[in-house]
């Protein structure tokens, strides 16, 4: 899952979660046609070509408001996806990733065509924007990644047993030169420089067309005692597909079954305390891309 979709997902209200989980307590599955979850996978798969009008929709909790994409659009290189019938996102159909005309290098979420077995880096820099009650900053950000695909697996998800391919990725961050000019009445100290990591593994659903399960969890990457996405935590974040709709009539909807929000708490392995340090800041802000150049 994608950086600016899980902000969306963190920030908005939960009006209306408890409602919608006490009615879709089991998946909803349409008669027909049928939805193929469970179709065979066959190496390789390329990268999907969904109809305008596809609708996926993810949680990261009950307690939590869904987000839904909904497909606009399908060009030879980007899609055009709608969040939650507002904003529209561009993202690059052999990469999965955002498209950003600010960013520099390459950002590689799932390298098509995929087989197992299969192997990728990337690297990029960009600008990054936070944006919150008490201002704003911009930082710059750095990110190189390794990402590997280990299996095919049978995923189980709120929508059923998904075939899906298994991806490991291993991410390292680098945040600097922080920077506002609205934030007057803080004052912050510090080198404004820190150093991240995430690990997660995502379950790509050929039969989907995008993920259908991905666990992360953030550290320092300083600390001896490296995280993993395998085993619960407090600091686990599960993003999780609950609803799945095709324009042929195939429609899944369910309540979560595994798709939970970290504890209010940084990535493992940082400072806990509120201080009047920049890096404090950069640690417990997850990266926003910046839409615009300085002004």
């Amino acid at each position: 899952m994608n950086p600016s979709i899980l902000k969306r997902l963190r920030c908005r209200g939960a009006i209306g979660i408890t409602m919608l989980v006490a009615v879709l307590t089991v998946p909803h599955v349409s008669a027909a046609p049928a939805c193929g979850f469970d179709e065979p996978i066959v190496d390789p798969q390329g990268a999907p070509t969904p109809f305008p009008g596809t609708r996926w929709t993810y949680s990261i909790g009950a307690s939590r408001p869904e987000l839904t994409l909904q497909l606009q659009t399908v060009e030879p290189q980007q899609l055009a996806l709608s969040i939650d019938g507002e904003a529209v996102r561009h993202e690059w159909r052999e990469t999965y990733a955002d498209v950003n005309p600010l960013r520099k290098g390459e950002k590689i979420l799932l390298r098509f065509p995929l087989f197992v077995g299969a192997q990728w880096q990337d690297r990029f820099e960009e600008p990054g924007e936070i944006r919150a009650s008490f201002g704003s900053y911009r930082y710059d950000y750095v990110e190189e990644s390794s990402s590997r695909v280990v299996a095919v697996e049978t995923v189980r998800t709120a929508l059923g047993d998904v075939n899906a391919y298994r991806i490991e990725r291993d991410a390292r961050w680098h945040k600097s030169n922080p920077r506002s000019d609205d934030m007057k009445r803080m004052r912050l100290d510090g080198s404004g420089a820190v150093n991240g990591m995430e690990r997660s593994i995502s379950w790509y659903a050929p039969s989907v067309g995008r993920v259908v399960l991905r666990r992360s969890i953030k550290a320092n990457p300083n600390h001896l005692s490296y995280p993993t996405a395998e085993t619960d935590s407090p600091h686990l974040m599960v993003t999780e597909l609950v609803g799945f709709q095709r324009p042929d009539g195939c429609r899944v909807e369910a309540a979560p079954t595994q798709a939970r929000v970290p504890d209010d708490l940084p990535p493992l392995h940082y400072p806990l305390m509120l201080n009047n340090r920049w890096e404090f800041l950069l640690i417990r802000h997850q990266h926003v891309p910046a839409v615009s150049v300085d002004r």
